[in-house]
């Protein structure tokens, strides 16, 4: 059977519009094209895609595959497209990249400026989010996360191991102190809630919980408590010093989730091969000692 890529481009039209005469519209063709066009790709495949409504459309089963064999088809066409007209020049073009505040503002601050300066034709989007928000697909898109799963069809590859320390307010005795912790209700696995849990001693207060490091770092600063923080954000910070001396108390796993759309562009691989080798220099503690 040999379909026409036409007839998919009015599938996925409908499937992001919802109605047929907006499909036509977003195409630039009329409705009757639109409508000739998907009743020919229903026929071709002997299923009805969408069912109709006066509300509009809404995919059926076999339309729910058919679409999302439709977007596959599409992504490796924008790859195509982009990697013959890119060809030779290396890594063009946006790609955005989704973290916690604290991880990718040290990012920023540390390696960013050697790698757009190393690809002037390259742009980065910076976008913050929590609990792991998802990569769009087809989008040029790499996530840091600590303990989330992929979704959909992304995948994830470890990027390192973060070591977190408690630390207190410098010249303040750390013992009577309460906590200042990070605490996320939507966090899959809860790593750094649990620990505080299990470490939190009866009759002491927990002050301060926040969803990012740099704003529990600030309440510590303050002299709001004392708590866990990646060693990376506290190291060289003189209104801060570490309570215990010994191994990190906490180690978690950072990972690179990308989704298979676009892992192939050069973009992409540059982006993530930056990341790799930016790693110890923008995440670990020169105390912890650093490897490549």
């Amino acid at each position: 059977m040999s379909l026409n890529w036409d007839d998919l481009k009015v599938l996925l039209a409908i499937s992001r519009s919802g109605s047929l005469t907006s499909a036509a519209a977003l195409l630039g063709i009329d409705q009757s094209t639109a409508g000739r066009r998907i009743s020919a790709l229903e026929a071709d495949l002997g299923a009805i895609l969408f069912v109709r409504s006066k509300t509009g459309f809404a995919p059926t089963p076999a339309g729910e595959v058919t679409i999302a064999r439709a977007l596959e088809m599409e992504a490796r066409a924008i790859r195509l497209s982009e990697e013959v007209a890119n060809a030779g020049q290396g890594a063009v073009g946006l790609v955005r990249i989704i973290g916690n505040p604290w991880s990718t503002t040290r990012l920023v601050e540390r390696a960013v400026p050697a790698l757009l300066a190393r690809h002037p034709r390259l742009d980065l989007r910076i976008i913050t989010a929590y609990a792991g928000r998802s990569l769009g697909r087809g989008e040029a898109a790499l996530a840091l996360w600590f303990e989330v799963s992929p979704r959909d069809a992304e995948f994830a590859v470890k990027l390192g191991d973060v070591p977190y320390a408690v630390y207190a307010p410098a010249g303040v005795d750390p013992g009577p102190l309460p906590w200042v912790s990070f605490w996320d209700d939507d966090a899959p696995l809860r790593g750094l809630i649990r620990w505080i849990e299990r470490e939190r001693k009866a009759g002491e207060a927990l002050r301060l919980t926040a969803t990012d490091s740099a704003v529990l770092r600030a309440g510590i600063r303050g002299g709001l408590g004392k708590g866990l923080l990646p060693m990376c954000l506290a190291e060289g910070d003189a209104s801060l010093v570490r309570v215990a001396d010994g191994p990190p108390e906490l180690v978690r796993t950072l990972h690179i989730h990308a989704h298979p759309d676009t892992i192939q562009t050069a973009r992409i691989q540059v982006t993530m091969a930056w990341l790799r080798e930016s790693f110890a220099d923008v995440f670990l503690p020169a105390t912890v000692g650093r490897t490549a």
